[in-house]
């Protein structure tokens, strides 16, 4: 069955930077099997090229860089009940202009991408026969976690707008969706029991195959690494714990252990923390990030906020790098706790696990192979091209897998 399909996201998902943009880039890549027109309104990342005719209506929309504007914004899209991201569009014009292509159009299907939600379902609802969104995480979830655990008041402060508004998005989605995709099963089946909603399980996946090169890689006698964006809070709180509680804690049984990370835009604040931490260095953006995480060793992510899928941590095990993250950093994954992952919550438990893999290489090297077997088993991007395939068709998800989310007893 071929389908007439219109994808609408903000950034190019081609220039994907971030785990948000990776989906909405395994998205498309799967609805190419049939009649796609992508629609973006890039707000992050400007396109660099001019995008050929025909691959992509482009209408750029860049993110104000005054921060009185970006506040006013803020500001503006709290009063109105909108994501701020949303409110910006909606200035330029972006709900009218996706509504003109959708009538021009006339597809089957349109799928909107985060963040065009809020005005853009009831404005694109009339013209389509299925409307489909891709909520993808409860961040209303993620956003009530960051009100405990950003690392200053600012953060907070944005939290608790974010939050306001975010509850009643997600109550409202429903209202205008036929279907509405998530990451992860959890967050999937709470959504459903909470509003009723039809939803379906989209997976974050990655191309095994890639990360084949990089386990040979030989990692740095004992060291460990983390790696994200720390514009993104979680992670930027992740790094802080890692620098102020956990890497102390390991010196003291270690003195030479080495901590290294890695990830693009770190601010001022973490870079002078960096500085003056024993053992600590910073790599920032680098070509490929699991690249130098492979040199610098097991994965060690102390995540205490954040929803969805951890891209970082299916790359890493995609490299046969072992990991060591919390509950809540495993959230949405299949990976069985002390088989395929390491997983603990306090200070001393992440020190006692990264020692383990240290001092053990044979059980290292078995978790690691563990893991990658999982990943070539259940992320891979052809589970994603089946899933989404099923979905256009409006065939049931299949059947999990009998050892999805086993727990050791």
């Amino acid at each position: 069955m071929h389908v007439k399909v219109i994808f609408a996201t903000a950034d190019l998902p081609w220039q994907a930077a971030s785990g948000a943009k990776l989906r909405d880039m395994g998205i498309y890549r799967a609805l190419r099997a049939h009649d796609v027109t992508l629609v973006s309104f890039p707000i992050w990342s400007q396109p660099t090229e001019p995008v050929p005719a025909g691959v992509a209506r482009v209408h750029p929309a860049p993110w104000p860089s005054d921060p009185f504007v970006r506040a006013s914004i803020r500001l503006v899209a709290t009063v109105r009940g909108r994501q701020v991201f949303q409110e910006h569009l909606a200035r330029l014009g972006a709900i009218d202009r996706l509504v003109g292509i959708v009538r021009d159009v006339r597809p089957d299907v349109v799928v909107l991408g985060h963040p065009l939600y809020d005005g853009f379902l009831p404005a694109v609802r009339p013209h389509v026969g299925r409307l489909i969104v891709d909520l993808w995480q409860l961040r209303s979830v993620g956003a009530r976690q960051r009100l405990g655990t950003g690392i200053d008041l600012g953060r907070r402060a944005r939290a608790a707008l974010d939050l306001l508004v975010l509850e009643r998005l997600e109550r409202d989605v429903p209202r205008h969706a036929d279907e509405i995709w998530f990451v992860e099963s959890h967050e999937a089946s709470v959504y459903e029991r909470r509003y009723g909603a039809s939803v379906r399980v989209i997976p974050n996946t990655i191309r095994v195959a890639d990360y084949a090169p990089l386990r040979s890689i030989e990692a740095a006698r004992e060291s460990f690494g983390f790696v994200g964006i720390y514009t993104f809070d979680p992670n930027l709180s992740a790094a802080v714990r890692l620098l102020t509680r956990i890497l102390p804690r390991v010196r003291e049984r270690r003195p030479d252990a080495r901590l290294v990370l890695i990830g693009r835009s770190p601010p001022a604040s973490l870079r002078a923390l960096v500085d003056r931490t024993l053992g600590a260095s910073l790599l920032g953006d680098v070509p490929n990030a699991m690249a130098a995480l492979a040199a610098a060793g097991p994965l060690v992510a102390p995540l205490e906020a954040g929803t969805g899928t951890r891209l970082k941590i299916l790359e890493a095990a995609a490299s046969g790098i072992p990991v060591v993250t919390t509950r809540l950093g495993l959230a949405g994954l299949d990976l069985v706790p002390g088989e395929e992952v390491g997983v603990a919550e306090t200070d001393d438990g992440f020190v006692a696990a990264l020692l383990r893999l240290w001092d053990d290489h044979a059980a290292s090297r078995a978790i690691a192979r563990r893991a990658l077997e999982r990943v070539e088993r259940q992320y891979d991007n052809a589970v994603l091209d089946d899933r989404v395939e099923r979905a256009l068709r409006g065939e049931p998800e299949p059947a999990a897998p009998p050892d999805a989310g086993r727990r050791p007893g």
